[in-house]
Parts: structure tokens; C-alpha cells; sequence
């Protein structure tokens, strides 16, 4: 879910700068490159791990020298706790089902539209016009290509209209616009949660049209006629993965038809999309950071474990392997995550000599799940009352065994830091840390 955060927020950052920089130019070329590359990077950078490069830099050693352990749910225990402490675990479980459903039924739409265009190549005449092969269909639908097919149904084509609209869609064939529209329509199904995916799969349709566009002025047409062509058209188009000759946004496409052609220099600019990619480096090596601090933060109060059992285990040996904070597979409690919720909280039990001296408060426990999935190293980072930690380092250490995580087929050490709330209000809901 992380990764898919960290491509979601890249995605509006391009979005974004494309926005900013691009849409008043006519460098549509560059524009497609750019379009591209916001579209296909933030699915690569945050797996690019460049922590070795940046440990090299003094000024960016800060940023990989912290505590980065995956934070699990607060467990609330109180009076009314028990019934309540999963509702947010269990929501983020119903968002990962809806999540999965519109994936699943957009892949479905997906190989629908695919399937279609493959009946109609397969059961369409075809009629060489004008020197070029032309799938002529028989509904209304209107000229539309899809990777090298042209279709169109020339009998209610007019013929002073007939070499524009093969000059615009040969281009859209030529310059495999197809494979555009295919990445965008991947990348939408996998983040259709995303509005800005939307928007950004609009700029790539559109500037294809900008380039189809393009060539047919550079073929000689009278510009004048030919937007007066786009504009008398009213076809049906019903084919999503095709470029359609009369794609909509028709003003747009005749303001730069009309535009003064940009000054070469101001291509500049396009360098700043460095800057976004640069972030998303960053950010995904900064969340995958396998370097464990052994320092904890100066406002939280640092005790050493409060059992016996705790206390007496030895000083970790510097030879021994250190556990990992994020790794590709993470380690798995059996059941998964929504029953060690529920093992915790009913286990769980609030001291009476703690109700009886109004006590409450925030515990905060670390622990290392083994390469054989056994959960040690249990350690209070954050202490409240002895009473309170010894009861939630008592259930935690009575966690049977985990499915261990792995690194590169390997398993691993990884390390895991929980909250555990006491409170004595009537009404507690869990929240995240």
C-alpha cells in the first residue's frame, strides 16, 4: 500500500508541473516524451534504491539515519474498548476490497474494448482508397485508427474531406499513437482511485490529436478548411481505445493549430521534471530504509524492558544481523493482520491498580519478528507505568509464531514498533499512530 501511495502522489506531481509548464506550447513531441515519463517513472523510481549514493553525501546522511519500523494499529484497551479497537484496521480492509474491485472491473471493460476491435479487423472488409488499406465500416461511427488499421465508412465521408482525414489518422498509425494510449489506459485501471490519472490519460489523447493535427497542416491542407471540417463533424464514436479523428476538445485543437510555433529555447524548462523525479527517489528509499538507528527520540522517555525475562536478555553483538525496518515481503501473523488485532485486544486487560490510580496513557513497544517468525527483542521505548507496560509486553511476548519476512528469497529480521493505549473514557476508538 505504500508503493502504491508513493506512485499515486508521483503521478500528481507530474501532473501538476505538466500543467504548469507544458500546455502552452507547441513542442508536442516533447510533450509526448514528458507525458510518458510521468506516466511509467512513478511506477520505477520508488523501487530504484539509491541509499547507498545518498549515505556518500554528508547533507543527506540525515535522511537515512532515522527509525523508520513499521508502525502497526494503536490497541485501545478501556471499558468499552473491546467492540471498538478494529473499526479502523477493518475499514482500510474494506478499501482494499473496493480498491481490488474497480482494478477487477476495469480489467474487465479493458478486454472487453480489446476484444472488439479484434472482431471488428477480423470481420471488416477491406478497400484500398487513395493509395492506402482502410477497414470500411458499415455503422456510423467515425474514422478511428488502432496501431496499423485505419477504419471509416467512406459513404458518408465527403470527398473534399477524404484525404485530410487519412492524413490525420495515418499519422496516428505512423507514429504509433496506440501504444499512448494503451500505457494510459494501464496505469488508469491500476490507479483509478487517482482523479489526476484521468486527467492525465485526457492530455495524452489530446496531444496525439495535437500531433495528428500537425501533420496534416504540414501536408499542405488550408488550415481554415480543415477546422472547418473538424467542426462540421458529429460522428459516433464508441471504440476507447482507438484515436478517433473528431476526439473532442475541438477548441483547444484549432487554438493550436493556430498558435505561433514556441522558441526552441524555451525547452529549458523541461528539465525541471527532474525535480519530481528526484523527490520520488527520495521519498521511496527514505520508507525502504534498512538502516536502523539505535537511537530513539529525545521526547519520548527510553526504559529498558520491565520483566525479568526482558531485562536478562543480552546486549545485542554488533556481529549479529541487524533487523530491517521495510522489506519486499513482510512478515505475516497467521491469520493476518485483522487477528492480531483481535489476539491483542482481548488479551489485553487493563491493571486494576492502575484504574484505581486513574493511570492511563500511551505504551509504545518494539519488537523484531526472527528469521524463523518468533517474535523477541520486545523493548518499552515509551514507558507509562510499570503496571502498564508489564501487561502489554505480557501479551505481546504470548504472540505465537509469524510468517517470517523475506529479502531478495531470503528471510530476514524485521522490526516492528506497536502502541498500545490505556484509557479510562467510555467511549474509545482505535486511531492511527
Amino acid at each position: 500500500m505504500l508503493y502504491l501511495l508513493q506512485v499515486n502522489i508521483g503521478l500528481i506531481l507530474f501532473y501538476a508541473l505538466y500543467k504548469l509548464l507544458c500546455t502552452r506550447d507547441t513542442f508536442f513531441h516533447s510533450r509526448r516524451f514528458i507525458l510518458m515519463v510521468s506516466l511509467i517513472l512513478p511506477f520505477i523510481l520508488p523501487l530504484i534504491d539509491i541509499r547507498e549514493w545518498m549515505e556518500s553525501r554528508d547533507s543527506l546522511i540525515m535522511l537515512t539515519h532515522f527509525d523508520y519500523s513499521v508502525v502497526l494499529p494503536e490497541i485501545v484497551v478501556g471499558s468499552k474498548a473491546a467492540g471498538t479497537g478494529n473499526q479502523v484496521f477493518i475499514l482500510s480492509e474494506w478499501i482494499k476490497y473496493i480498491y481490488l474491485a474497480g482494478i477487477v472491473l476495469l480489467t474487465i471493460r479493458f478486454f472487453i474494448q480489446v476484444i472488439s476491435l479484434y472482431r471488428i479487423i477480423l470481420h471488416t472488409p477491406t478497400k484500398i482508397i487513395n493509395g492506402i488499406c482502410v477497414k470500411c465500416l458499415k455503422d456510423p461511427s467515425g474514422p478511428f485508427s488502432f496501431f496499423g488499421w485505419i477504419f471509416m465508412n467512406p459513404t458518408i465521408v465527403k470527398e473534399n474531406e477524404m484525404d485530410e482525414i487519412l492524413t490525420h489518422e495515418l499519422a496516428h498509425v505512423k507514429q504509433k499513437h496506440s501504444v499512448d494510449i494503451l500505457i494510459a489506459e494501464i496505469v488508469s485501471i491500476c490507479c483509478w482511485i487517482n482523479p489526476f490519472v484521468w486527467l492525465i490519460k485526457r492530455e495524452v489523447r489530446l496531444n496525439l490529436e495535437f500531433l495528428a493535427d500537425k501533420k496534416v497542416m504540414e501536408a499542405g491542407f488550408s488550415t481554415k478548411s480543415y477546422q472547418y471540417h473538424l467542426l462540421g463533424l458529429a460522428y459516433n464514436h464508441k471504440y476507447g481505445l482507438s484515436n478517433n479523428f473528431n476526439f473532442s476538445h475541438l477548441k483547444q485543437r484549432i487554438i493550436m493549430m493556430n498558435k505561433k510555433k514556441s522558441n526552441g529555447a524555451v525547452h529549458i524548462k523541461y528539465a525541471l521534471f527532474t525535480l519530481p523525479a528526484f523527490a520520488l527517489l527520495v521519498a521511496g528509499n527514505i520508507s525502504c530504509s534498512q538502516d536502523v538507528s539505535e537511537k530513539t527520540d529525545t521526547k519520548e522517555e527510553v526504559v529498558t524492558p520491565v520483566s525479568p525475562d526482558a531485562a536478562e536478555t543480552p546486549a545485542e553483538n554488533p556481529a549479529e544481523e541487524k533487523a530491517f525496518d521495510v522489506v519486499e515481503q513482510m512478515p505475516e501473523y497467521s491469520g493476518g493482520m485483522q487477528e492480531l488485532m483481535t489476539f491483542l485486544q482481548e488479551n489485553i486487560k487493563y491493571p486494576k491498580s492502575a484504574q484505581e490510580r486513574k493511570v492511563e496513557g500511551r505504551v509504545i513497544v518494539q519488537f523484531v519478528v526472527e528469521k524463523d517468525g518468533t517474535p523477541t527483542e520486545f523493548n518499552v521505548v515509551r514507558s507509562i507505568d510499570p503496571t502498564l507496560d508489564e501487561e502489554a509486553l505480557r501479551v505481546l511476548k504470548a504472540m505465537p509464531k509469524w510468517k517470517p519476512g523475506m529479502q531478495k528469497g531470503q528471510p530476514v529480521r524485521v522490526k516492528y514498533t506497536i502502541p498500545v493505549s490505556f484509557k479510562l473514557k467510555k467511549f474509545l476508538l482505535l486511531s492511527p499512530l
